[in-house]
């Protein structure tokens, strides 16, 4: 077998383990998306989003994902509710209010008050450059909802051999550890107040499971089986105040008195003695 092909057959393996630009990716994500399986998902993700974030306050939403339907931000009572897309939509349900670039958003800085971002720090090239950017223009008490596929969970475990056997545009993302995401939130000026799993069925294709859940689903839901396919972080910007310049301290006012009364005393003995 000649050289070359081994050679472009092993570096055609090896682009497969890549993660591509999300710009470039998402329109085959929300093909994935819209499968059975990613609908179960994100209803998942949904259901949890509903039950225990959807009071979130404030007054500007930001959602960034892989495509938003439209009732991904409609449990939400923010009255500026956007979404930011990766690169133009190529279906009808998406609602996209701009096309930019995750890493440099068109913001400026502290102005969103909620950041909701699904699974787009994954599948970008720099999840790092992603978290810094929202990071930058979430304002110092705002919220931060991160949801991210766990490596440890069934769409994580098979990410790697699905890779190699497929080379399919979902499975092509960073695994990322809960640990680690939340040591660079705390970089960041984020302190993490919770975290939750869910999505506990196999990455199979399965109408049914949007319907009801399965007996394992419930059984790990129950007992908070931190296994699933997905965990979602909440956090909140901490941003301290700096250490200012100190104020000018202001003189004491017995120093006054006392430098007035002893100039007063030596006018006195000057008088006194030119009488004399």
């Amino acid at each position: 077998m000649p050289k070359s092909f081994l050679r472009v057959h092993s570096k055609n393996i090896l682009d497969r383990l890549k993660v591509v630009d999300l710009g470039e990716s998402v329109n085959a994500l929300e093909n994935w998306i819209n499968q059975d399986f990613g609908r179960y998902l994100f209803a998942q993700e949904q259901r949890v989003i509903e039950r225990k974030y959807s009071q979130l306050p404030g007054y500007r939403l930001m959602h960034l994902g892989l495509g938003p339907h439209k009732n991904t931000m409609s449990c939400f009572k923010q009255l500026h509710r956007f979404y930011i897309h990766p690169s133009t939509p190529n279906s009808a349900q998406l609602e996209a209010s701009a096309v930019a670039n995750y890493a440099e958003l068109p913001l400026p800085s502290a102005v969103i008050d909620v950041a909701l971002v699904q699974h787009a720090v994954e599948y970008s090239i720099s999840p790092k450059a992603v978290l810094a950017e929202v990071s930058r223009v979430v304002a110092p008490g705002g919220h931060l909802l991160l949801c991210l596929f766990n490596p440890y969970g069934p769409q994580g475990a098979i990410k790697y051999p699905m890779q190699l056997a497929t080379g399919r545009a979902e499975y092509r993302f960073h695994n990322l550890r809960k640990g680690r995401v939340v040591d660079w939130l705390s970089l960041l000026d984020f302190q993490v107040l919770g975290i939750d799993h869910g999505a506990y069925n196999l990455p199979l294709n399965r109408p049914h499971w949007l319907e009801s859940d399965s007996h394992w689903q419930q059984f790990a839901q129950k007992i908070r089986f931190p296994l699933g396919n997905f965990y979602m972080i909440h956090a909140v910007k901490r941003q301290l105040r700096g250490i200012g310049k100190r104020a000018q301290l202001w003189r004491p006012a017995t120093n006054g008195l006392g430098s007035t009364s002893s100039k007063a005393s030596r006018h006195k003995a000057r008088d006194s003695s030119k009488r004399e």
